[in-house]
């Protein structure tokens, strides 16, 4: 019996060295990508280059004192791209800190399928970062280091995710998203766009809206206001008028966008939006006291007003053939027989009326009596 234990012992000892050790690195050998761009190749259009933002690990954030620096390379593909970054640092690359992809507009205006198809296939990579358009490149914009910017690289994701700022001029875009709509059919996908200045500033006022692989369209800032106001509920933003000479802007405090797609006759389908706004009378150039019938003429302004630009701007997006709101997956989903929605969509779409009805209401002039 005394026997047998000793080489039960024996063997498990021996079955330790069997046993592979974990491919684990410490944090100080380790380089955190926290940001990739990708541009066209100026040298050779048949390229692309592929900027880096590495953040080196440092004590407490607090301190102010961050790190980062940025390594290009050229190549055909990313995965060459890395491996070859590789080779110029003495650090292995870790990308599960990684949170922005930014697409320089050129290379936006090409495809940016196959980046954006990597992106979610590798294992390490978040499936909750921030795609964008990059303008005037990628590299540029991930040089920017803006004065408030106290970890690395995290200014922009701030930005982005509306974490540090909200504002009505940003178009939150995940890429898990981002790849859904660029695979579903009746819904195309947009990208914030993303501009830096000569002041150190990162300017993100304008939306891209692409078609299942590239950037067709870039919305001005107020059309981009205004698609943030059919797309998401309770925007906190603002919007003015003149009134006999006078400003006038009201604040939102809370916003809702419905929509229905009416086919009672064919041939004459539309789509009629309802948006509801509640909202507070914020700046007055007029000091005269407002009453109840001057308060109505006002809310009947805002809403005359609100419903012709935003009528304009669905008619706009509808001449381009896109749909990034998803009309066509709204009537897939509701008259689905399995065979011809889409194409009955496909037909309809470029020829459907759009009816808008705004209905602004202000709930407080700010006036103490």
């Amino acid at each position: 019996m005394k026997d047998l234990k000793r080489w039960l012992v024996w063997l498990m000892c021996c079955s330790f060295l069997f046993v592979s050790g974990c491919d684990f690195r410490d944090i100080d050998l380790r380089l955190f990508v926290v940001s990739i761009g990708i541009d066209v190749s100026e040298k050779n259009p048949d390229m692309n280059r592929f900027t880096f933002k590495m953040a080196i690990p440092s004590g407490d954030p607090k301190i102010g004192d961050k790190k980062s620096f940025l390594i290009t390379q050229e190549s055909t593909s990313i995965a060459e791209a890395i491996r070859e970054v590789k080779s110029k640092v003495d650090k292995e690359l870790d990308f599960g800190h990684c949170k922005g992809v930014m697409y320089g507009e050129a290379y936006a205006r090409r495809n940016i399928s196959k980046i954006q198809d990597w992106t979610v296939r590798r294992r390490d990579m978040q499936l909750l970062m921030y795609p964008a358009v990059a303008i005037p490149s990628a590299e540029a914009v991930l040089k920017t280091d803006p004065p408030t910017e106290r970890i690395a690289g995290n200014a922009i994701f701030l930005a982005l995710s509306e974490d540090g700022t909200e504002s009505p001029f940003i178009t939150r875009t995940y890429s898990f998203d981002l790849s859904r709509r660029m695979l579903e059919e009746g819904e195309d996908p947009v990208m914030p766009v993303v501009e830096t200045t000569t002041d150190k500033i990162l300017n993100i006022e304008r939306v891209a809206l692409m078609d299942k692989d590239k950037v067709k369209v870039i919305l001005t800032p107020d059309e981009t206001r205004l698609f943030n106001l059919l797309d998401r509920r309770n925007l906190s933003t603002n919007f003015g008028t003149i009134m006999d000479g006078k400003l006038l802007e009201v604040n939102t405090d809370r916003t809702r966008a419905r929509y229905k797609i009416v086919t009672d006759k064919p041939g004459e389908e539309t789509i009629d939006f309802n948006i509801r706004i509640t909202a507070i009378l914020e700046e007055k150039e007029d000091p005269t006291q407002l009453n109840q019938k001057g308060l109505h003429k006002i809310e009947e302004q805002f809403s005359k007003e609100l419903s012709q630009a935003v009528k304009n701007l669905l008619e706009r997006i509808q001449k381009t053939g896109l749909d990034p709101l998803g009309f066509g997956l709204r009537y897939g989903g509701t008259h689905w027989n399995n065979k011809t929605e889409m194409d009955e969509w496909d037909a309809m779409y470029p020829h459907a009326k759009f009816n808008v009805s705004v209905k602004v209401k202000i709930k407080s002039t700010g006036y103490k009596r």
